[in-house]
């Protein structure tokens, strides 16, 4: 497989958007990765651009990376580790009174401990994020612990009010994906 350096950079920043599709499945299968972790930023991104210069949004979100466990980052069975992104507020209003919320369907039963040999176990399904001004970049950060057996397992988190409900709702959620290994 050959493409560019540009190419692969912009894709490890999460720029998918001239990304051939084929190249996207290629590395995918390089990687060992599902496809569809490098494809739906690729759809995500298309159709938020379309959103954007239809729709003005007072509040608005925008990812820039991960700063620490970056997707395929390889961790023990049960190790407790802290994932943390850097987002940005690219809205027109400050964020108040918000939460970062896990959108996994099985987190109950994890915090439950009912089947975590191949879920990702959050320390808390939902944490405050802070006053953010417009414009600012702040990180959030979720302390995790890895299944018991090795696997690669993701956890999604997308931000909500205080009330629960969903903001943002066409934006791809923060994730973080590792491959638990028994070394």
């Amino acid at each position: 497989m050959w493409f560019s350096r540009a190419t692969l950079y912009n894709i490890l920043q999460g720029n998918v958007a001239e990304a051939r599709l084929s190249t996207l499945i290629k590395l995918a299968a390089v990687l060992d990765a599902h496809p569809l972790e490098l494809i739906k930023p690729y759809f995500s991104d298309t159709l938020s651009e379309r959103r954007l210069a239809i729709v003005t949004k007072d509040q608005d979100s925008g990812f820039l990376n991960d700063v620490t466990f970056p997707d395929n980052s390889v961790v023990l069975p049960n190790e407790v580790f802290i994932k943390t992104w850097s987002v940005l507020n690219t809205g027109k209003e400050p964020w108040q009174d918000l939460f970062l919320s896990c959108q996994d369907q099985t987190e109950v039963d994890a915090l439950n401990d009912v089947s975590s040999d191949n879920q990702l176990i959050p320390k808390q399904t939902k944490i405050p994020i802070p006053y953010t001004l417009p414009g600012e970049r702040i990180e959030l950060s979720v302390e995790f612990k890895a299944p018991k057996k090795p696997c690669r397992v993701i956890s999604y988190w997308k931000t909500t009010d205080k009330n629960g409900v969903l903001l943002f709702p066409e934006k791809s959620p923060l994730s973080c994906l590792i491959k638990v290994s028994a070394i």
